[in-house]
């Protein structure tokens, strides 16, 4: 008669599942080092092991013989999401060819029906996006075991605060490009970290921001060790400071929405707190870190940003992105329903920008305005089921605080925390294309499923161990 501890076969099926969340934190936290996914090798690379993560995620599935613990809802929309982009792949009309800008057609499945413009680059950017709807669904089952809440809390703020020094230290040093590149001719004046774009750079930093405050305000609250709470708090300055640091004037302007929001929320009972107890010592600790602050702005040479608002007004009136708009705008009616296919706007947009030659000039990989590209790759029903899976995330994460009774501290800093940045980013989508850019993608999908996993939360607190089946190791 063969007999198996029990205990020791729990661990042993929980052990795949921990894998690929451990995994996940691993690229979750890498991703923005590999130029915060825009070159070809660092897109393949962080898309192959989110693909891993998957692979070892569905065998857990597959070894404890359950389906994922996600809302219903949010698997509807993933799933229509994912049928129509691999439709518009299958039925795929052309392939383009860049170099003489052409379409070489190809027989579609059903040519009565809408399929890509360009099969290739569907075919990769669909690659993408499964990979980030599969983060999504491992993720909100993720959140629903407080020990990973606080992994994943912890991975974005190495994330976040390593890639917003790396910035500080380049604008103190003078940096004319990322520290392991060589100088380019023209020289690049808007990278910043591991961004050669600044506006990215930007928009990955006000994600982050919101997190690392409420995971320091969190740690003050349960009195974690005094250099714990000293290290977080030094990154959330840090990041803090990088958003200004850095040169995109729209990152700016969200960056200090932001704060003033964290300020008047999360971190004002702190601070109401530490008055009440010793205003003493709480002037010395302001006066310490306005020091400090002074001293790593002058490094972090924050005239230069100075000097482009003062120019904002000229910019503003000369700033092509508008008239791309225009030529955007103009292929709507072309795009139909179902829209050209996922990530073809580099193949199709150079047609209607010869309408505006004289006006918008170079090669346009993105447009200034996500909504207007995804509503041209997506067409109107892509776009209204993307829109749901965003937008929804935001609306479940804010019926799910507002009626919450029960949440721990954690839960509500986190969430919180989420909704901030995901509503920071849409905002920056609407004049720039943080959303086109694979580790921005990443940290919105994480946030995502934050966002649609806190309506299980209410029972995840109480019965956290018998969520899921199995045991996750602590």
């Amino acid at each position: 008669m063969s007999w198996r501890h029990p205990i020791r076969t729990v661990r042993n099926r929980g052990s795949l599942r921990s894998l690929s969340r451990w995994l996940f934190l691993a690229v979750l936290g890498v991703a923005p080092w590999f130029y915060g996914g825009t070159t070809a090798w660092a897109i393949e690379f962080t898309t192959g092991m989110l693909g891993l993560v998957l692979v070892i995620w569905i065998a857990s599935l597959l070894v404890d013989r359950r389906w994922p613990l996600v809302p219903r809802g949010l698997a509807v929309l993933v799933g229509l999401v994912l049928i129509h982009g691999w439709w518009m792949v299958i039925n795929a009309r052309a392939v383009y060819d860049g170099a003489f800008r052409f379409f070489v057609p190809v027989a579609p499945l059903v040519s009565s029906v809408a399929g890509s413009a360009d099969y290739v680059l569907s075919f990769a950017f669909m690659l993408r996006v499964t990979a980030l709807a599969g983060a999504i669904l491992l993720v909100a089952e993720m959140v629903q075991r407080s020990p990973w809440l606080v992994r994943l809390w912890y991975s974005i703020a190495v994330s976040g605060g390593s890639i917003a020094l790396l910035g500080i230290v380049q604008k103190a040093s003078g940096a004319k490009m990322v520290f392991w590149q060589p100088p380019v001719w023209p020289p690049i004046g808007t990278f910043f970290g591991t961004f050669v774009y600044h506006g990215n750079a930007g928009a990955f930093l006000n994600l982050a921001l919101p997190a690392i405050v409420g995971l320091t305000c969190w740690v003050i609250a349960r009195n974690a060790h005094p250099l714990a709470r000293a290290l977080l708090a030094g990154i959330a300055v840090i990041v803090a400071v990088a958003i200004f640091s850095n040169t995109s004037r729209v990152a700016q302007a969200i960056g200090a929405a932001l704060i003033i929001v964290l300020v008047a929320t999360m971190a004002r009972p702190f601070i109401l707190r530490s008055w009440r107890l010793e205003g003493r010592t709480f002037f010395m600790v302001v006066a310490v870190v306005g020091i400090a602050l002074f001293a790593v702005a002058q490094a972090a040479r924050l005239d230069e940003p100075l000097g482009r608002w003062q120019q904002f007004s000229k910019h503003l009136q000369i700033d092509e992105r508008w008239v791309a708009n225009r030529a955007a705008l103009s292929a709507i009616g072309d795009a139909g329903t179902l829209g050209f296919g996922p990530g073809v706007f580099r193949a199709i947009f150079p047609h209607y920008q010869q309408a505006l030659a004289n006006e918008l000039h170079g090669t346009w990989r993105f447009l200034h305005d996500d909504y207007l590209q995804t509503l041209l790759e997506w067409g109107w029903v892509g776009s209204a089921l993307l829109a749901g899976l965003f937008f929804g995330g935001l609306g479940v994460a804010i019926r799910s605080y507002l009626k919450a009774d029960d949440w721990s501290t954690r839960q509500r800093f986190m969430l919180f925390g989420c909704v901030l940045g995901v509503v920071g980013v849409a905002i920056h989508a609407a004049v720039d294309f943080p959303l086109q850019i694979l580790s921005i993608q990443l940290l919105v999908a994480t946030y995502l499923g934050v966002c649609w996993g806190s309506s299980r939360w209410e029972r995840s607190e109480v019965g956290g161990r018998r969520s899921e089946v199995g045991t996750d190791s602590q």
